[in-house]
């Protein structure tokens, strides 16, 4: 039996009802081992949020009945490529319920986002996908292909700093943060709204989705910070941040603490490629991303020099991805 297509859909931001039926559907797709509630509530937390108001929705595609075809989540972010700032829309937890699948309703709605987007003087697009990178090149976006390193560390001649261990972002680690993506020839511009709600997001990290062992490391005296999950196997790096004009001792600093205080086997995450150079860090793998796959595409031609980094010049870290 055929299913016949509405003749007309749109995409709008989607109600609190709606986002919830969403939810319950991909949950097992993106919310394994915890309660449908608390995943509900962990992205409702987050779509309240202020920073959230100018810049994050929960689309839906759906028909004059609201019945749900297909959904997907977009931020906005102001980023740096070089010396040149620009508009940046991330789209992410693109999601089609099962009976609506291989209808093309994903198709179409990301025809009509990346139209308006480009519409509203956005100039890149960042896309992550768990089902691989064919189905969105016929839109333009081209993958950048990912190896995620995985770390030894060795101490040897490290002073351990002195840190403490917070819960939160401090305010002391914006500028931190500014300094140090000023080396990077790709970063995120992050506002004081932003700050926000990712420090928020670590005690809903804690509480909602199971990361108990989620921390923000600091010492003051170096102006340095390690957001991390921790782990006495291995430690998951989510942000490294640094006023000190020496970003590799300050990092060795921090991690001979850590290693001290808790105890860690190795590390990994979406770590910079200067990394790779630090004398007290042995790479010891780097794995393939088959998941979460990083793909770009430009709505102009203000944005085409970012085709022009290598893969690794184009850092995103794991704290902004949710």
């Amino acid at each position: 039996m055929e299913i016949a297509k509405p003749s007309s859909l749109q995409v709008r931001p989607g109600t609190d009802a709606e986002v919830a039926e969403v939810l319950r559907g991909s949950k097992a797709v993106w919310g394994g081992g915890i309660s449908l509630e608390d995943y509900v509530e962990y992205h409702t937390l987050i779509r309240k949020h202020e920073w959230s108001r100018e810049n994050f929705q929960h689309l839906i595609l759906t028909d004059e009945q609201g019945q749900l075809f297909s959904s997907c989540k977009t931020y906005l972010h102001q980023v740096r490529v070089e010396d040149q700032e620009l508009r940046m829309a991330v789209i992410g937890a693109i999601f089609t319920p099962l009976q609506n699948r291989g209808m093309g309703y994903a198709s179409q709605m990301l025809e009509y986002l990346l139209d308006t987007l480009g519409d509203q003087g956005v100039d890149l697009i960042m896309l992550f996908s768990d089902i691989g990178a064919e189905f969105y090149a016929r839109f333009g976006f081209r993958l950048v292909v990912k190896k995620d390193p995985i770390y030894g560390f060795s101490e040897k001649g490290l002073a351990p700093a002195e840190i403490a261990i917070f819960n939160h972002l401090p305010a002391e680690v914006q500028e931190w943060d500014r300094t140090y993506d000023r080396t990077e020839k790709f970063s995120l511009l992050r506002s004081p709204e932003y700050y926000s709600l990712l420090s928020e997001r670590i005690s809903w990290h804690q509480q909602y989705m199971g990361f108990k062992e989620q921390k923000v490391i600091v010492s003051f005296a170096d102006q340095s910070y390690l957001w991390a999950d921790l782990s006495r196997w291995r430690m998951t790096v989510r942000k490294f941040g640094t006023g000190s004009a020496d970003a590799e001792t300050a990092l060795g600093r921090i991690l001979a603490a850590v290693r001290d205080k808790v105890g860690f086997h190795d590390f990994a995450g979406w770590l910079p490629q200067d990394f790779e150079s630090y004398r007290f860090l042995k790479l010891k793998e780097k794995e393939p991303r088959n998941r979460t796959l990083m793909m770009m595409a430009t709505l102009n031609e203000r944005a085409r020099p970012v085709h022009q980094l290598t893969p690794d010049e184009i850092q995103f870290w794991l704290a902004d991805y949710f």
